[in-house]
């Protein structure tokens, strides 16, 4: 064989072990920070799962009433069956499928507290459920190392059921919950 070919041929295949070396690192770092990323969201969900206080606004929508219905609306905070705190609101409905988003007027309140809502015509809801979740930060190449705790909006408990936030007229309940009950 030509001395000029078979250089060039061991060039090519210090080349492609180098390539293949690259790749194959650049795969065992993806992977490892894969592995990291469920390892550390464990962890830091724990962490997150800590935090006692919600100091976000929730969002709600309220869905399928008469504008008349939902133009005004009663929160109650709930805390050990007891009525911590109440506020009325008063909205001008304008959608024109009378859905109404709007957001539970409390600066903050204990997550394990509850949420109840009372539409002009007596029907209720009952919120709780109320969490953070970790959320792991990403960049061009996987995962980074950190986290921060998101508040999981729109993901409660409505009535007993899980829900994504909308509280439709027809799960609503026309009995006043027990916590009521007690002040009137």
């Amino acid at each position: 064989m030509n001395k000029y070919l078979r250089g060039c041929l061991i060039a090519l295949a210090v080349l492609i072990l180098i390539i293949g070396m690259l790749v194959g690192w650049f795969w065992w770092s993806m992977e490892t920070s894969h592995e990291r990323a469920e390892e550390d969201g464990i962890k830091y969900s724990k962490e997150c799962d800590s935090i006692t206080t919600i100091t976000e606004k929730p969002t709600i929508i309220v869905g399928q009433f008469r504008k008349n219905e939902i133009d005004q609306l009663k929160f109650y905070l709930i805390r050990n069956n007891t009525i911590i705190k109440d506020t009325i609101l008063k909205y001008k409905v304008s959608e024109p499928d009378n859905y109404l988003s709007t957001n539970i007027p409390f600066e903050n309140f204990k997550k394990s507290d509850s949420i109840i809502l009372e539409t002009k015509n007596n029907i209720y809801f009952t919120i709780s459920g109320f969490h953070h979740y970790a959320y792991l930060h990403y960049g061009m190449f996987g995962y980074v190392g950190s986290h921060d705790c998101r508040f999981a909006d729109g993901n409660y408990i409505v009535n007993g059921k899980t829900s994504n936030g909308t509280l439709l007229k027809t799960e609503g309940k026309s009995e006043k919950p027990l916590s009521l009950l007690n002040k009137n």
